[in-house]
């Protein structure tokens, strides 16, 4: 609730700044764009990131297409002339700083890893564009997504995400709240030491239930990635599961979509 007040609470300042919707809208990060694509008119979108129309990035890959895009360079939002820029955790800091010193209005989306985060963002995003009816249905839909794989009531399995590198779903992020929802414990919440990061020898030893890997789309050959297809790893009695990484890098409605994957293999 803290989270959604605070946020609802920067949109309503933000949005006495003006009294009509913003008509020209930038954003320079990922997440925002997707929320910009599914919330806003086509004509209020001024430009998103080149990220957007990634199909391994991005779940609104196919309605990216045809619209300006940037690279977070500020000559390159300036000269758009935007009367609203959306940004996020860690995205074009220097390009933020230069639009605010200008006198531009920016609003940035923190990171949310709950599902309440999320419906409270959609909710906000969705009122500083003026289409607060939009934003209602995309969390009805989230929603309904979500209540159709809920998990029984009883014992619950284990699960444990493994990514190149050997990092794992911590408790707090989105990857967690989709773990739990779909009816699982995260093992890697017991067993990481704070890094964030998992010796395979210590998950081989834990046998989880559930292994939960990236899409096979999404690894890029690399040291890190060679550690997923380790033998010991492979001997593992695990269920798997593959999870495109653009479900849950964003905390959006499409979360519902990596529950429902989850809660598939719950069910087997």
């Amino acid at each position: 609730m803290r989270f959604a007040a605070a946020l609802a609470a920067a949109v309503t300042v933000s949005s006495a700044c003006v009294a009509a919707p913003p008509a020209r809208v930038a954003s320079l990060h990922l997440c925002a764009d997707q929320l910009l694509l599914a919330l806003a008119d086509r004509d209020q979108i001024a430009s998103i990131t080149f990220l957007a129309a990634e199909p391994t990035a991005s779940v609104m890959a196919e309605a990216a297409r045809g619209l300006p895009v940037n690279r977070g360079k500020a000559e390159e939002i300036v000269s758009l002339r935007p009367d609203l820029v959306l940004a996020g955790p860690f995205s074009a800091r220097s390009t933020v700083a230069l639009l605010r010193g200008l006198g531009g209005r920016v609003v940035d989306l923190p990171y949310v890893g709950s599902f309440e985060g999320i419906r409270a963002q959609i909710a906000a995003v969705a009122e500083l564009l003026g289409h607060p009816e939009r934003g209602a249905r995309l969390i009805a839909q989230m929603d309904s997504r979500l209540a159709a794989v809920a998990p029984p009531r009883g014992a619950r399995l284990t699960a444990a995400a493994y990514q190149p590198g050997g990092f794992t779903a911590r408790a707090g992020s989105l990857e967690d709240a989709a773990i739990a929802a779909a009816g699982f414990d995260n093992l890697a919440t017991r067993l990481d030491s704070g890094s964030g990061r998992v010796a395979l020898e210590t998950l081989a030893a834990s046998a989880p239930d559930l292994l939960i890997l990236g899409g096979e789309a999404d690894h890029l050959p690399s040291q890190q990635a060679r550690l997923l297809a380790h033998p010991a790893l492979r001997a593992l009695p695990s269920a798997r599961v593959y999870v495109p990484a653009r479900l849950w890098t964003c905390g959006g409605w499409f979360a519902a979509d990596a529950v429902a994957l989850l809660a598939a293999q719950r069910a087997r």
